[in-house]
């Protein structure tokens, strides 16, 4: 059974409970109405003419008699009985029979309090009696006064079905409206259903639900499929583009060892043959490096964390500056600000994180340039700051900055050795110590890269 048929039964069964309960209380009370009006009304009336003889000084059973059978409504029984409880006097009607004893009832007619209550015959209906003192002679007895309730059964039978019939046809359209609202709400959810198995039968990603409904759950959920699928989509066009990339800073070195193994399976000269295999000796030390630099994403995506530990930003901005003289050439190697701050985290990464800046930096600026290395507080975090005076990043480069095999200037940085993969690295690690990267770069000003880390 489908989860609408489920939902709009269990509403209407929710709905049935105080439906059958407002109707079986209604019914008993319409029962207790018309007991009252047409059974307890027409005894009180008989017990007061029945008892009319009876006040007498000296009470005629046979005139009694004569005067109960004489009442127009025949379904009246009356009898009599004394302080020993003996029936002394009944209409004829009751024939052979008496009418059946409520003990209290009699009890308190003998107390002087007269009484009306519902008691069980031998027969399958129930018999309303009402009990009356009368004083006759010196003795007091009791006078019931009864009648059959299967009187006002044809009443009761007529409110029964009309009842049933009111609560089955509430019932009903109670079912339809739920199954109306039911369908309606589900409406987005059977969207979802529908486009998620469309994109599963096509691999169509650019489909979504786009819910225009209220902010409730259904609508939770539409908007988080759709977030699903943009978080998808965007992921599959990444590993697209990333295979694609991949694929072609390896083709190149691969390309290149290749040809130089052709040339030398030729009869070349032993000065051609060095130059040969130095290029495929370069181009698979690029390789080394492409395929190293992927397998530190593939880490940093797959959210493993190396050992954690407090590390000192100071050190590592200190250890940074001692190799980048050794390689800076006429560039100069400054430390600006240097607060002692530091992090929770894995030492080894955040120094390769930093250690990427400064070779990116070292890379684009010229000689007689400036690299500042500083660290700082900002509130809660900390910042790393990589700071040059090179050749600057075009606007149009920066949002893409971060992105895996992107270079501003393609040939210079395949030339200088560079993967592509230096600042995805360091973003990577950057988030996976729970911070950010930030850049600003001025073309022919420089370039200011700050990594922020949650002290």
């Amino acid at each position: 059974m489908s989860i609408r048929w489920r939902l709009a039964l269990s509403f209407a069964l929710l709905l049935a409970i105080p439906a059958m309960a407002a109707s079986l209380f209604f019914y008993v009370a319409f029962r207790n109405w018309v007991i009252a009006e047409r059974i307890d009304g027409d005894l009180k009336a008989y017990a007061t003419l029945a008892a009319v003889p009876l006040v007498t000084e000296n009470a005629d059973y046979d005139l009694t008699a004569s005067v109960w059978n004489s009442f127009p409504d025949k379904s009246v029984q009356i009898q009599l009985v004394d302080s020993d409880r003996n029936v002394v006097l009944k209409s004829e009607n009751l024939g052979d029979q008496v009418l059946p004893v409520d003990n209290n009832l009699v009890d308190n007619g003998f107390k002087g309090f007269s009484g009306i209550a519902t008691v069980s015959s031998d027969g399958d209906d129930d018999i309303r009696v009402r009990a009356v003192p009368i004083l006759i002679g010196a003795q007091i007895h009791v006078m019931e006064v009864g009648k059959s309730l299967s009187a006002v059964d044809p009443i009761l039978s007529r409110m029964g079905v009309t009842l049933a019939l009111v609560v089955l046809v509430f019932l009903t359209l109670a079912g339809i409206s739920a199954m109306v609202l039911v369908s309606r709400a589900l409406s987005p959810v059977k969207k979802v259903t529908a486009i998620a198995q469309s994109i599963s039968s096509s691999s169509d990603l650019s489909r979504r639900v786009n819910y225009r409904g209220p902010k409730d759950e259904i609508g939770q959920l539409a908007a988080t499929f759709d977030q699903m699928i943009d978080r998808i989509d965007s992921l599959v066009r990444s590993q697209r583009s990333f295979v694609a990339d991949a694929s072609h800073e390896l083709r190149g070195p691969l390309t290149v060892i290749q040809g130089n193994l052709g040339l030398l399976k030729r009869d070349i000269s032993e000065e051609d043959r060095q130059e040969s295999l130095r290029a495929m000796d370069a181009e698979a030390a690029r390789m080394t490096r492409v395929i190293n630099d992927l397998l530190v994403l593939a880490e940093l995506e797959s959210g493993q964390v190396g050992e954690q530990q407090m590390v000192s930003l100071k050190d590592l901005v200190l250890d940074a500056q001692d190799r980048a003289l050794l390689i800076a050439g006429q560039r100069r190697i400054i430390l600006g600000r240097v607060d002692d701050l530091w992090v929770k985290g894995d030492a080894y990464r955040l120094d390769q994180m930093l250690s990427n800046l400064v070779s990116n930096a070292i890379k684009y600026t010229p000689d007689g340039g400036t690299i500042t290395l500083s660290v700082f507080q900002d509130g809660d975090w900390a910042c790393l700051e990589v700071s040059d005076t090179g050749i600057g990043i075009a606007p149009e480069h920066l949002p893409h900055l971060f992105d895996r095999f992107y270079r501003v200037d393609k040939a210079r940085s395949r030339a200088a050795g560079g993967t592509g993969l230096g600042l995805a690295i360091v973003k990577g690690i950057a988030e996976q110590h729970g911070g950010r990267v930030t850049v600003t770069s001025e073309p022919g000003k420089g370039t200011t890269f700050i990594v922020w880390l949650k002290l």
